[in-house]
This record gives C-alpha cells, structure tokens and sequence, in this order.
C-alpha cells in the first residue's frame, strides 16, 4: 500500500474534481439541499464527507446558542432548542462558494481513505481537541466511513473489547496501525477509481508517492420533528459490533446511522461509460502511419490550433467540450507517448466510439506524438 500521496496533485485533481460537479450542480440553481448532497457524486464517501461537516458545523450553531444568562440545562429550554435545530437541520440550502471547501476537503480525505486509511483514521481521531477517543467519536467515524468501513468497525470493536467507553487517543492510534495490514477489512480500490473517474480521470502515476511496491487485487418519538441527520441515516444498520452487556453503545444526540436517501443512491450506481461501447482498435507497427511532425511541443492543450480545436470537440468528444478539456488535460500529464496512446485507444476511443482511421484521430495523434518526440 503506498505510504503517502503527492500533496500537490491531490489538490489539483480535488480542485479540477469539484469545479467539474459544481458547475454542473449550480448551473440550474443557485443552492444544493441535504438530499441533493447525498447523490453529489459518484462516489459516495465523498458525499458523506460532506454530510459529516455540515454535522459537525449544525453541532457547533446549537452550541453557539448558549449564554451564560440563561439555563440552557432547563428542560423546557433543551427541548425546544432541540426541535429547533431539528427543523433547521430539514432545510440545508448551502451556495456554491459554501460547497466548495467541503467538496474540496472531503474530495481530499475521500483519495487519502481509499489508498492511505490508516492516515485518514489517525488524522480522524486526533482531529479532536480532547486527548480521549470515546465510544461515540467511533460509531459517527464508522457511521461516515464507507470506504473501507470494516477497518473503522474493527477499531469500534477493539474500544469495546477494552473494556472502557473510551481510551487515549495514541491507544486507538495504536490500534489502526495493528490492523491496518489485514487485508480482509481492505475494500478492492477499482471500484471507487472508476466512481471518481466518472467525474474526473485520475492520473494514478502523478499521485500516489511509493515508498515499496505492494500489489493489490482488483475486482471489482411519534410525531416528533427529526433532523436530517437523524432520518439521513434512518435505514442503515447501525454498527453492532458484539458489545459486552457493561458497555452498552450510546448515540450522541443528533446522531443517527445512513439514511433512507442514501440507500437509494446504492441502487441507483452508474454504469461506467467505458463499458457501453467497444471498438476494435489497431495496432501501431509504424509512426509513419501517424505523421511525423519534428516541432516539439512542451503542452498539448496549447498547441492544438482553434480550428482543430472544433474539430475535435465536434468529431471526437460528442460536442462536449468540458469532455475534450479533461481529455487533454490527462494526455498531458502522461510520461510517454506509450501511455498517450493507451488512454487514447482504451478509454476515449471505446467511450466515445471513434472511427480509429479518421482524419480527426489521426490529427489528434500527430499532436500527441510532437510532445514526445
């Protein structure tokens, strides 16, 4: 498992990630709503991410409420501050320039989860101002994990099995690193690299930073007012792991395990589009047959003239020119024209099903093949 990612990349692929959904959210509307977070994107730890900020933040405005001039532990007060926050907590409406850094982060945390969990879990439990990793910290961590979820089940169960509702921060640090190496809660990674590259490609060489090589498999009460975050996470089974009768699991108020609206989102998962076409694809025996052009250039995207530009978007891209950018931005940031070529005849010619002997595939790998010459 790779120790760590490239800081910068990571924060150039969650930026280019996000600005392609928001643009594609805002475009019709001017605010996003709890359910519509929930089914953002295609990869649902991201939007969970989401929903467990807007949590921690619908937390910290119910506390702000409270003065040192009134009795806030009253329980007429308590009661109506609740019901408040619950009905509050049914219209999320959050803009664009509010999103953003939640899409951002949770983009980020979501890519260090899948390839570096043991990171993410540290990062999660330290995160905390308090030195104590208690018992409900670790059901809200599982209750927002799906990537890998059964690592942060074992780390719930080994707080249970101490025998405490909760422990230092460094024991339960402690723990992830003795079951971050059990391969059995690891969850295959390709499944989620093809939910992130529904959005936006990911350029796997530029991002991961290996310190050794580690091959993985791939595979695929009545009447009462609620808040979102309670019916959320209605029809998800909360975490039981098996609890000694003396430590029985305690919810914070609030908090409740997924919702209603997140189960549909699983059955409702998209067909990559990488499968819906095939093409049988040539051959290269010799670059004769793509052009030799002796200009090099250093960038791909600055050398296509605006003609050819059309041309592409038109011919090869379905007239999606957000398609031909993020195209070209991966043809970029390959290392070889070997690889250009890979992307070039296993994802975009399949997925958009490109005549491979055209004038305009042809022009596109003459362009291609000036940068690495």
């Amino acid at each position: 498992m790779p120790n760590s990612l490239n800081s910068i990349a990571l924060n150039q692929y969650a930026a280019r990630f996000s600005t392609t959904v928001l643009n594609d959210v805002y475009r019709s509307q001017d605010i996003v709503t709890g359910s519509e977070i929930l089914k953002l994107t295609p990869v649902r730890q991201v939007n969970l991410g989401i929903l467990n900020r807007l949590f921690e933040q619908w937390k910290s405005n119910a506390e702000s409420f409270r003065s040192p001039y009134f009795d806030f532990e009253n329980e007429e007060v308590k009661q109506a501050l609740e019901g408040f926050m619950n009905t509050a907590s049914r219209y999320i409406a959050v803009k664009r320039a509010d999103l953003e850094p939640m899409l951002l982060d949770s983009v980020k945390d979501a890519l260090k989860l899948l390839f570096s969990p043991e990171v993410y879990l540290e990062a999660k439990i330290r995160e905390t101002p308090d030195s104590e990793f208690t018992q409900a910290k670790a059901e809200q961590l599982v209750k927002y994990t799906q990537i890998h979820r059964k690592m942060g089940e074992a780390l719930f169960q080994k707080l249970v099995d101490s025998g405490s509702d909760s422990a230092y921060q460094t024991q339960a640090i402690s723990w992830v690193y003795e079951i971050k190496n059990d391969e059995e809660l690891l969850d295959d990674k390709e499944p989620y690299l093809a939910q992130f590259a529904e959005v936006f490609p990911i350029n796997l060489s530029e991002l991961i930073i290996k310190d050794e090589q580690k091959s993985v498999p791939v595979s695929p009460k009545p009447g009462e007012a609620k808040s979102f975050f309670d019916s959320a996470f209605g029809d998800l089974e909360t975490v039981k792991p098996e609890t000694p009768a003396a430590v029985a699991p305690r919810l914070e108020p609030g908090v409740a395990v997924l919702s209603e609206i997140v189960a549909k989102t699983n059955s409702t998962e998209k067909e990559s589009l990488n499968s819906s076409f095939k093409v049988d694809i040539p051959k290269v025996s010799d670059d004769k047959s793509y052009g030799t052009i002796p200009v090099r250039v250093e960038s791909i995207a600055t050398s296509i003239p605006l003609g050819q530009r059309f041309m592409f978007v038109n011919q090869l891209f379905s007239k999606n020119s957000e398609h031909f950018e993020k195209a070209i931005y991966e043809l970029d940031t390959v290392k070889s024209f070997e690889e250009a070529q890979n992307l070039i005849w296993h994802r975009y010619a399949s997925k958009y099903a490109w005549d491979v002997n055209g004038e305009a595939v042809t022009a596109l790998l003459n362009i291609v093949k000036r940068k690495f010459n």
